[in-house]
């Protein structure tokens, strides 16, 4: 992409365009043919470009365009997502981020910030945030506390002084340990007898450490395996790149064109049973050259030569 736009972009020198990895916006007049996107087209065979007119929105920004001619802007939000619920087991200090992390991009974004700030906190309060909380973090993200520049010395104090001990303590997180969070700082500043600063780490635990989120797939692929017909004991051998399971389906469909599915095309009352031999390589010859080995070995009655190849064992073409 970077080379398309040295050699395409720079050269048309076109009124406005942005890219953001493979997301492109850009402005042209609707009288002027769109020359810049049959150059791009042709730049390359592998690279193809969707075209969006007048599009709603761009990455995170939606797009506003007014009668007068002017854009605005606001954030996009996904339709029916939920932000973090205000009664869930994580620490405050997570759920003040969340606002104040909408906000800076409400910022960044929105031509009009007032209105994005009536959303979010609408947003926040109907996740059962309590309103003075939410109110309070937008309070002091739109006037942060700063100091007087005439009280600032010319060199920090520090850079004479030793600076105060700091101490980090991972603690797992729960709603009782957060409440004494800080009487436990307070009686650890007293303990030691000095100035220190003692930060808190909270250890959360996720869903996924308690159970699996997805069921753990005991026949991964590049497997071979064993199909034996329950009511003719006759096998076959095979391999696959793909999961076993699915290829096993694939044998069971009596439309199929495998010797499998062709057994039961002509014996629909009989059924397989699958399971797997051994763990393959990834790489598709040696996969194959060690099917043919065991199936020269076990001579499973279902497995037909259709086609043989020369094995090359030397560079020089000695077979």
């Amino acid at each position: 992409m970077t080379k398309l736009e040295k050699q395409v972009v720079v050269p048309e020198k076109p009124a406005f365009y942005k890219r953001y990895v493979d997301d492109v916006i850009r402005r042209r007049k609707k009288s002027q043919p769109d020359e810049l996107l049959s150059k791009l087209m042709s730049f390359h065979p592998k690279i193809r470009f969707t075209v969006e007119v007048n599009p709603e929105k761009f990455l995170d920004t939606k797009l506003i365009l007014n009668d007068d001619g002017e854009c605005e802007t606001r954030v996009y939000r996904k339709p029916n997502k939920v932000p973090l619920h205000w009664f869930s087991k994580t620490p405050v200090r997570y759920k003040r981020n969340a606002i104040i992390g909408d906000l800076t991009r409400a910022k960044r974004i929105s031509s009009c910030f007032q209105d994005e700030v009536d959303t979010i906190r609408h947003k926040f309060v109907t996740a059962g945030f309590p309103r003075k909380f939410v109110d309070s973090v937008i309070r002091n993200f739109q006037n942060p506390q700063q100091g007087k520049d005439d009280d600032l010395p010319l060199i920090p104090s520090y850079f004479f002084e030793k600076p105060p001990p700091f101490i980090l303590i991972e603690l797992p997180y729960c709603p009782q340990n957060e409440r004494l969070s800080k009487y436990f700082i307070r009686k650890i500043k007293l303990f030691l007898d000095e100035e220190c600063t003692v930060v808190i780490k909270w250890i959360t635990r996720k869903i996924r450490t308690l159970f699996s989120l997805k069921s753990r797939n005991p026949h991964p692929a590049c497997k071979i395996y064993q199909g034996v017909c329950n009511d003719c004991s006759q096998s076959y051998i095979g391999e696959t790149k793909r999961n076993v399971e699915v290829r096993w389906e694939e044998h069971e469909d009596p439309k199929g064109k495998s010797e499998p599915a062709k057994h039961l095309q002509q014996n629909p009352s009989h059924s397989f049973s699958w399971s797997v031999i051994m763990t393959a390589s990834q790489n598709t010859r040696v996969r194959k050259n060690l099917e043919a080995s065991i199936v020269a070995y076990c001579k499973p009655k279902l497995n037909n030569q259709l086609e043989s190849k020369k094995l090359a064992l030397f560079r020089h073409g000695v077979t």
